[in-house]
């Protein structure tokens, strides 16, 4: 039997002889596909996973014992029987980690929910560890992230996609447009952030104080033309112009709640080097729209740039 103390993080890579044993670790973070056996979690503070919870009769003898005094992390095929964690504060085991059960005693909590499972050699960004940060653009599967304290941003997101978040304090960001962000949350304190022109929502989340915020509609994208703009004549005209309308949270036109509502206005005047020397008519109740139902808001199809880029 082997029994040895481990400086600093643990990685369990397949190496060592099951069944495993890890006491006293940090935190304990699990991959998919990383137990082949059983897993058993003793006297953990919380544990958040997607996986169910079953009732594990016995406890194998460990081959192995290592103890962690830091953070304990268990890769794909890292484990190639059972796994035992004990003392660790908190325990992340997201969907397809544990081919056998799952067993937890003696948690002071546990946050479940059912996620889809998730291969990571799948998604386009795969992070593991502690603070780690990543880029990706045009991305065809998504980001899958596990540790703790990452920070990743994804551009240019044309397709739908998911993102995995597996640990705690994980900022993701993503921008694009007229493509769906699906979030899976097993953990806490994590972020998930979507530009204007991209939807998301969150499909599970098995833990706390996880959000996802999406930026508002850019209010300017609805204005075709500015007062100023629309001034820029001589003579007698009839012009049309849009500002932004201001204390308004539901659109008047739709019914929609929206982040950019703006006002059409109309005004027949003579104009001189700008200015209308004289308005002969104006609108007094301008009609309203916004992103969902303006003509003016943004088309989600590529740009003629973009579409080079694409072919670049």
């Amino acid at each position: 039997m082997t029994d040895r103390s481990v400086d600093g993080d643990l990685a369990l890579a397949g190496s060592e002889r099951s069944p495993v044993t890890v006491r006293d670790p940090a935190d304990a973070f699990l991959q998919s596909g990383s137990v082949a056996g059983d897993a058993r979690l003793t006297d953990a503070e919380y544990v958040f996973t997607n996986e169910p919870v079953e009732r594990v009769d016995g406890e194998a003898t460990a081959a192995t014992t290592l103890r962690a005094d830091e953070d304990a992390y268990v890769e794909s095929g890292g484990v190639d029987g059972d796994l035992t964690i004990a003392g660790a504060e908190d325990v992340f085991v997201p969907a397809d980690a544990v081919a056998g059960s799952l067993d937890v005693v003696g948690a002071e909590n546990v946050y479940r929910a059912a996620g889809p499972d998730a291969d990571p050699t799948a998604f386009d960004v795969v992070t593991n560890g502690w603070r780690q940060t990543a880029t990706a653009s045009d991305p065809d599967a998504g980001v899958y992230v596990t540790g703790a304290n990452h920070e990743v941003t994804v551009e240019a997101v044309r397709s739908d996609v998911d993102v995995y978040v597996v640990g705690h304090g994980h900022e993701v960001e993503l921008s694009g447009r007229g493509a769906a962000v699906t979030v899976h949350f097993v953990g806490y304190d994590n972020t998930v952030g979507v530009g204007p022109y991209l939807s998301a929502s969150v499909e599970s989340d098995a833990g706390f104080e996880n959000a996802v915020e999406e930026a508002p509609y850019p209010v300017e994208d609805l204005v075709e033309q500015t007062k100023r703009e629309a001034a820029r004549t001589f003579g007698r005209h009839k012009v049309i112009y849009q500002r932004p309308a201001t204390d308004e949270e539901w659109c008047p036109n739709c019914g929609e709640p929206a982040d950019a509502i703006v006002e059409r206005h109309q005004m027949d005047a003579f104009f001189v080097l700008g200015y209308p020397l004289k308005v002969y008519d104006r609108s007094t109740n301008p009609a309203r729209e916004c992103e969902h139902c303006s003509p003016n808001a943004t088309n989600v199809e590529l740009s003629r740039r973009e579409r080079r880029e694409v072919l670049e």
